[in-house]
């Protein structure tokens, strides 16, 4: 805190009392978001819509940019994991793609951005529907009450991606990790050879066959 008061001390010595309250409030709000959402949410409901307001008209579209553009300007890049930044609508997509399969994640700013919470909506996701869920509430809550960026909670999704996949054998049918159609990880294992199998693969296997045996040790499965 005494880094941003003395940040603004620095750079704006002419300000009055009102703007130089505004530009304090823009820094805290850059540098501490968890912590001014939390205060903002404490507020009577007056001042509340006064905040919302004054973040929503002359806040949100200046830390919005900055943030945007950091995203879109990285160097870096992660393997796996593709970042596309759509500034009109104000969302980040998030592609992790393994083998054939992608997933999908899609980051949307408030309005009220960063006073306001972030919308997560997942798209196919390992395990399913309730994974999706959870992930999508597990980044929110990243996103909502710690003070790192967007890119920060991508970084977090991503690596643990990569430790859920690290040291997992892929279906002896198809030979992928993860299924391209549902997302799922081989968990049908046979009891003689252990292979695992996607419930998918297994399934075609059985009826392309005719039989109900393993595809590797042809034993009954």
């Amino acid at each position: 805190m005494n880094e941003i008061l003395s940040t603004v001390s620095t750079n704006y010595p002419q300000l009055s009392v009102e703007r130089y309250a505004c530009h304090l409030y823009t820094e805290v709000l850059r540098k501490l978001p968890a912590v001014v959402r939390k205060w903002w949410n404490a507020c009577q409901s007056r001042q509340k819509n006064f905040v919302d307001n004054l973040t929503t008209n002359y806040v949100s579209a200046l830390i919005c940019t900055e943030e945007l553009k950091a995203i879109a300007n990285r160097k870096e890049k992660h393997e796996n994991m593709q970042v596309t930044v759509h500034t009109s609508t104000r969302e980040v997509l998030a592609v992790y793609a393994l083998d054939e399969a992608r997933m999908e994640l899609v980051i949307t700013l408030a309005p009220n951005y960063p006073l306001g919470a972030v919308k997560v909506e997942c798209g196919n996701q390992i395990g399913g529907r309730a994974n999706a869920r959870n992930v999508g509430m597990q980044l929110t809550i990243y996103l909502t009450h710690q003070n790192g960026t967007i890119y920060d909670g991508l970084t977090l999704w991503k690596n643990n991606l990569d430790k859920k996949f690290e040291g997992v054998e892929e279906c002896y049918v198809c030979y992928t990790v993860i299924h391209q159609d549902t997302c799922q990880l081989p968990k049908l294992t046979c009891k003689t050879c252990k292979k695992k199998f996607h419930g998918p693969c297994l399934y075609k296997w059985f009826t392309t066959s005719s039989k109900s045996t393993c595809p590797i040790c042809r034993n009954v499965f």
